[in-house]
């Protein structure tokens, strides 16, 4: 038998060890949710997952689960983690699930998922990583290097909290969270505010350029976004003022990740990594009942 266990923010310390850095720093965000199986009687670690909901805010969209990490030590507890799992996003209304798994080391986790209702199948991750050396080589960032930045592009760290909540309500109106389903919920200190930046107009935001600095080091775009017409000058400005951010602040071995989640960050993925390329993966969805 198996004991089931909700993650959160009292107990996340007993389970350090089965998450790594990066994942478990989600653990008490708005939409993230972590369970844990243990042996009843060696009390032994033997499963996990995580998943975080999406569009729960969304009036257009119905919830949806993305399982963004499993790991299976005991064959036997695969199918009691599942029914955990289960449970609890029906509670939470959803009615899609989606995982993706890398296909090294995966082959055996496919399985079980397919065993579990998931349709499997080979795939390119979204995510994409390059070291700040290479993306600062790019043939699009050495000619926007002859750009002059102009004084409305800012740095995150220059502004009011209020300001930023501003920007951030406006961005959220209209529907553009970024990877941030609980964007809300975030701070000025969950992104990196030497890195991040905003355009500004009329003591107002009408871009934001948004990065976390994950444990492991790694710099991820967090949001992207113009929130009015002048999107053909405000982004490309922004992407010129992280770059010397970048450069000033981190070392050319640096990683950053770029997550291709819609068009949008595709765009930017084709301008700034034409040549980058996601690991190969394993994608799966099912419907669930509810």
């Amino acid at each position: 038998m198996y004991h089931i266990t909700d993650i959160n923010e009292d107990n996340i310390e007993l389970f350090s060890d089965y998450f790594d850095d990066d994942l478990s720093e989600n653990v008490g965000r708005f939409y993230y949710r972590f369970i844990v199986l243990s042996d009843e009687d060696s009390h032994e670690l033997v499963a996990a997952m995580a998943w975080m909901l999406k569009y729960v805010e969304n009036e257009n969209r119905a919830n949806e689960s993305n399982i963004i990490w499993v790991r299976c030590d005991d064959d036997n507890a695969f199918a009691p983690m599942m029914e955990a799992y289960s449970e609890r996003i029906r509670a939470e209304q959803v009615v899609r699930s989606t995982v993706s798994i890398p296909v090294k080391g995966g082959k055996e986790m496919k399985a079980k998922l397919m065993s579990a209702g998931f349709n499997m199948r080979l795939a390119e991750s979204d995510v994409v990583l390059v070291r700040l050396s290479e993306l600062s080589e790019m043939p699009l960032m050495k000619k926007m290097r002859k750009l002059t930045v102009p004084d409305n592009i800012v740095s995150l760290n220059l502004l009011t909290m209020r300001c930023f909540r501003k920007g951030v309500s406006k961005s959220i109106s209209m529907g553009r969270y970024g990877l941030c389903e609980d964007l809300a919920e975030l701070g000025i200190l969950w992104f990196d505010d030497d890195v991040s930046c905003v355009s500004t107009i009329d003591n107002g935001i009408n871009g934001l350029f948004l990065f976390h600095k994950r444990p492991s080091g790694i710099i991820a775009v967090q949001l992207f976004v113009c929130l009015d017409k002048s999107f053909r000058t405000t982004l490309p400005y922004m992407m010129r003022r992280f770059i010397i951010a970048m450069e000033e602040k981190y070392g050319p071995d640096t990683l950053v990740e770029l997550d291709r989640h819609n068009e949008q960050s595709m765009l930017l993925a084709e301008k700034l990594l034409p040549r980058g390329f996601g690991i190969p993966i394993y994608r799966g969805s099912r419907k669930e009942e509810r």
